[in-house]
């Protein structure tokens, strides 16, 4: 069988790396199945600019290393799709309410995601792909 292929929104990312309760525990389990090879899982070119400035509190010097290195970490086990033209040209020609989602749904449905791994399933005005909490990933398996 196929590993599960699933693209992670941003806040996954920021719940995990920035420790935020409740969703720390979850975050990470879904991080590890990625590292120990049971997802497959990616990101956008254009989330780690974004998980930069979070992880960082907008660049503080103090923030910016220890942000930087646990993205190299994860970016150790975690495939990055190159965004273009192509779908910022679809992005910026959407109606979806939030830019940023139909951007990563473009990329999810580019590198042939099974899943959106989200807190904020209402965020994706779509159903031509799965769209899930950690919590509903780890029941749809």
């Amino acid at each position: 069988m196929a590993k599960v292929r699933v693209l992670l929104d941003t806040n996954i990312i920021v719940d995990c790396l920035g420790v935020r309760e409740p969703f720390y525990e979850l975050t990470r389990r879904v991080l590890l199945c990625g590292r120990v090879g049971e997802f497959e899982l990616w990101l956008a070119s254009s989330q780690f600019t974004d998980l930069i400035y979070i992880l960082s509190d907008g660049g503080a010097k103090d923030r910016l290393s220890p942000a930087l290195s646990a993205l190299q970490g994860l970016r150790s086990f975690v495939n990055v799709y190159p965004v273009g033209t192509a779908e910022i040209d679809t992005m910026l020609a959407t109606r979806w309410k939030d830019p940023e989602d139909a951007l990563l749904f473009e990329v999810a449905m580019k590198v042939r995601a099974d899943a959106i791994i989200t807190r904020n399933a209402s965020d994706f005005e779509t159903t031509a792909i799965n769209i899930f909490s950690c919590d509903e990933l780890f029941a749809w398996l």
